[in-house]
């Protein structure tokens, strides 16, 4: 009850402080978009020069994918407030809601005019030049993002792109990586990989464990030994809950060391050991051990790599 009168309260105040500036990122984060309307359309048409009140209006007809009604709210705030850039990038992705391309580039344009720092405008800038071919152009915009927001998930992935188009392989590949450190699970992760694993390494892998595909940093040990790397360790953390969350799930760990079939049978094991420690949930039966004293042979597009040194993962079927 207590919390229903305080949700009340807050509702009233914001409603008597009339201010778009408060109102306007209220409904926005609550979703009540048409309330949204009603009240800022009503206090605008009270106050014709509230700007703050026309761009919030006009995002929340977007917001109800409607932007044939944001578009004159949101020429009304940038007419009304010209040296703002936020409404200028929201005029931009309003203008692209219409298929107007050419005028959302230039509303991005004159967003980094105003403020080069807009981190937003950059990146919707550099999307447009990688749907251009502009790899130069589009690599710049990403890097001044990256600049600002080290872990921008679309500048870090669109990078690697920007950079293979330019030919520069060994960049791509760092970009790539750096991507799937900050970001290893999703359908970028599993992309990214694939394209990594194109250039002939395979720090990361994507495995098929039940029915999911997953990237996973690949197992790596110390040279000559079976002491795994902590990298390796973050990763069979994430196998071990997938084995946690489907208790039928068994996996088939499979080791290999050109000419040394002794520690590929060495690391195999340090492998289950790592997944089994402190978790009494997994019987060792769902972690049978292969090995061989060979490379492993991967198929990547029409390309066969071998690996000298690796640890497979394979779903038992059962």
């Amino acid at each position: 009850m207590r919390n229903v009168v305080l949700g009340v309260l807050a509702a009233s105040v914001l409603m008597f402080a009339g201010c778009a500036k408060v109102v306007g990122p209220y409904y926005l984060e609550q979703g009540k978009y048409q309330e949204g309307i009603d009240l800022l359309g009503k206090r605008l048409q009270e106050n014709p020069s509230d700007a703050d009140s026309a761009y919030y209006v006009a995002r929340y007809h977007l917001a109800l994918n409607r932007p044939g009604e944001a578009m004159p709210y949101m020429t009304r705030a940038v007419e009304l407030a010209p040296d703002k850039a936020d409404y200028r990038f929201w005029l931009g992705v309003t203008r692209w809601a219409l298929l107007d391309y050419e005028g959302e580039r230039e509303a991005y344009l004159e967003a980094v005019r105003i403020n080069p720092r807009h981190i937003s405008a950059n990146l919707y800038l550099g999307h447009g030049c990688i749907d251009r071919g502009e790899w130069d152009e589009a690599l710049a915009r990403y890097d001044t993002v990256i600049a600002l927001d080290k872990f921008n998930p679309e500048a870090l992935y669109n990078r690697s792109t920007a950079l293979g188009r330019l030919g520069r392989a060994k960049d791509e590949a760092a970009a790539l990586k750096t991507f799937l450190e900050f970001y290893p699970d999703g359908m970028l992760a599993l992309e990214a990989t694939e394209r990594l694993n194109l250039h002939g390494d395979f720090t990361y892998r994507n495995f098929i464990l039940g029915s999911r595909n997953v990237t996973l940093r690949s197992m790596a040990f110390k040279p000559g030994t079976d002491e795994l790397d902590m990298d390796s360790k973050e990763s069979l953390r994430v196998v071990a809950a997938m084995m946690d969350a489907n208790r039928k799930l068994a996996l088939h760990v499979v080791g290999y060391v050109q000419g040394d079939p002794e520690l590929a049978k060495a690391r195999a094991r340090s492998v289950r050991a790592a997944l089994l420690a402190g978790r009494p949930f997994l019987d060792p039966a769902r972690l049978p051990l292969s090995w061989f004293g060979s490379a492993e042979t991967v198929e990547v597009g029409e390309t066969a790599h071998t690996l000298p040194e690796s640890v497979q993962f394979i779903t038992v079927v059962r």
